[in-house]
């Protein structure tokens, strides 16, 4: 990989981080009302509010015959449904990097790391 293709990358990267908190900023002083996510089983219901955050959580009483790997999976597909409903703009990801210690220090300077 070629140093334009780095200084590509990296300028992609940032405008994109610009791009996201100028959407942030923007969704900060603009309200949002709460918005409800549940699993697809309806096991877990969450509420977010307008800024994303969870607000409440509920569960059927059909949860106690899920493994702890299974209510993971249905309270995060819960909150990621909710979040979803927020209509808020998510970052992107960034183009395939390798896993070389360069990419990751590529990443780690765009916030990018583990995503």
């Amino acid at each position: 990989m070629g140093t334009e293709d780095l200084r590509t990358i990296l300028a992609d990267g940032r405008a994109r981080l610009r791009a996201a908190h100028e959407v942030d900023a923007a969704a900060a002083t603009t309200p949002q009302a709460p918005t409800t996510g549940a699993d697809r089983d309806g096991l877990v219901e969450v509420v977010v509010d307008g800024h994303g955050l969870l607000a409440d959580i509920a569960f059927d009483a059909d949860v106690a015959r899920l493994t702890p790997a299974q209510l993971e999976a249905a309270v995060l597909d819960a909150v990621r449904e909710a979040h979803r409903a927020t209509g808020r703009a998510r970052v992107q990801s960034l183009p395939a990097l390798g896993d070389s210690e360069f990419a990751a220090r590529v990443r780690a300077v765009l916030a990018e790391e583990g995503e």
